[in-house]
């Protein structure tokens, strides 16, 4: 197991934290005034969100035949990165439109599919027959120990989130 934390567990349960941290805490909060919307109600917006991450995770878990990445902790920084912007994005609202941030969240989706399955192929490509199938599931609780460490910040984070915007002017998280 050991040997497992290093090159696979850790970028993978990092790229899972920070992009469950997203989903569930940061983007119900990245809302833009509803005329500026292309939805009717601020709640769509989170349905969008969910869509184009499910899509970037579709695409890039597709196409790791084609895309191999073989140094797992880039993803983990890049997608730690987007949710480090994501979140000063919800706080002092710099970016301009509601699609550039819909793009960023693809993007997500592409980094955590990314991340997922070329773990995994890697798994497949460097460990020995022998202690493959142990390597697979030991590594395979990575991901829902990011996304149980992220649910559980994000207990804190959302409200917080949503309260400081709504110190500062900016009362859409309250709103439907």
């Amino acid at each position: 197991l050991k040997k497992l934390i290093v090159p696979f567990m850790i970028p993978l349960s990092t790229v899972y934290l920070s992009e469950y941290l997203i989903n569930q805490s940061v983007s119900p909060t990245l809302l833009f005034p509803l005329e500026e919307l292309p939805f009717s109600k601020f709640r769509d917006v989170y349905v969008a969100y969910g869509t184009l991450y499910q899509l970037g995770v579709f695409i890039s878990r597709s196409s790791a035949s084609i895309v191999r990445i073989r140094h797992l902790f880039i993803p983990s920084i890049l997608q730690s990165f987007n949710l480090i912007l994501l979140i000063l994005q919800s706080l002092y609202y710099f970016i301009p439109n509601v699609y550039i941030i819909m793009l960023l969240v693809f993007y997500e989706g592409l980094l955590g599919g990314a991340a997922y399955v070329n773990t995994f192929m890697l798994i497949i490509d460097t460990i020995p027959e022998i202690d493959r199938e142990f390597s697979l599931g030991a590594t395979s609780m990575s991901d829902s120990g990011g996304i149980v460490v992220s649910a559980l910040i994000g207990l804190w984070l959302e409200p917080s989130l949503c309260n400081y915007q709504v110190d500062h002017g900016r009362d859409w998280c309250k709103l439907e």
